[in-house]
């Protein structure tokens, strides 16, 4: 054998041994590898775990401080004369409140003591008015006060004005109906001022009952003085239930209240009838 077989032959032989080793160092190496990888991986999630945790910290972090930073703008704004708009929307609630509160209106409950439903006393009084056979002078009724208040006077009639009188139900004069429950003739009228919580009152004749979107406060008949004296009067609407005043029921007169009767001709019937008695509604809004 030559040299140069010689040396092909050692070198084949160390290269097969080297391949040799190396292939089980390499194995040695991959298993180390897929180890560390695995090693890797835990740790990379667990640093990722971490990292969430963090961000979320943060994120709070920063709503509270987002949070804290209104409250002090909100203060700066107070303290530097600024609107602060919440308040402001209570102020207005509140003066709304007040001002449904001051709104209302009045009505007499001819032939009462008490008002109806949630309308408040202004005061209670009698039904007053004029002689019955008085020709001039006012023609409507009044409710005076229970409690009268005098300025300057001369005690005895002067007879130079008018003169107040109390107000008689004539409910049995010269017919025998009568609308009410009892009989009130000769009895003296009482009256109650009311107020409403709402801002319009109005008597409506020839009805028992209020039109859509009003309140009834209360229904009776129409009543004013009889035809037969010469004296002017106005129609009020007298509580179908009306009350007595207690001083008595002698026949004084003065200021009478005759049930009104609807007469047909420049007022159509129908609707409406001849010589029916008319009821009337007091109404609010």
């Amino acid at each position: 054998m030559d040299v140069a077989k010689l040396v092909c032959y050692c070198t084949f032989v160390t290269a097969y041994f080297i391949c040799q080793t190396a292939g089980d160092e390499c194995g040695d190496l991959r298993e180390r590898f897929d180890r560390l990888e695995k090693e890797y991986s835990k740790l990379h999630q667990e640093k990722f775990d971490q990292l969430e945790r963090e961000i979320s910290k943060l994120r709070k972090q920063v709503a509270d401080i987002e949070n804290n930073a209104e409250k002090e703008r909100v203060q700066r704004y107070l303290l530097d004369g600024e609107v602060d708009i919440e308040l402001e929307v209570k102020k207005l609630i509140l003066d709304v409140q007040g001002i449904k509160q001051g709104m209302g209106s009045t009505y007499v409950r001819w032939g009462r003591t008490q008002c109806s439903g949630n309308s408040s006393i202004v005061y209670k009084g009698y039904t007053g008015g004029k002689w019955y056979r008085d020709t001039g002078g006012p023609a409507n009724y009044v409710c005076m006060p229970e409690d009268p208040q005098w300025a300057e006077y001369l005690d005895g009639f002067q007879d130079i004005g008018n003169r107040m009188y109390g107000t008689e139900y004539e409910d049995n004069y010269e017919s025998t109906f009568n609308p009410f429950s009892v009989h009130r003739d000769n009895e003296d009228a009482p009256c109650v001022v009311c107020r409403s919580q709402r801002a319009t009152t109005v008597m409506i004749p020839a009805r028992t009952s209020c039109y859509n979107g009003w309140h009834l406060e209360y229904t009776g008949y129409l009543m004013t003085m009889s035809r037969a004296y010469h004296s002017s009067s106005e129609y009020i609407c007298v509580d179908k239930d009306p009350e007595v005043t207690a001083h008595g029921s002698t026949d004084k007169d003065g200021n009478l209240l005759y049930i009104v009767e609807a007469a047909c001709g420049s007022l159509p019937c129908l609707p409406y009838v001849d010589g029916r008695e008319l009821a009337c509604v007091v109404c609010s809004k």
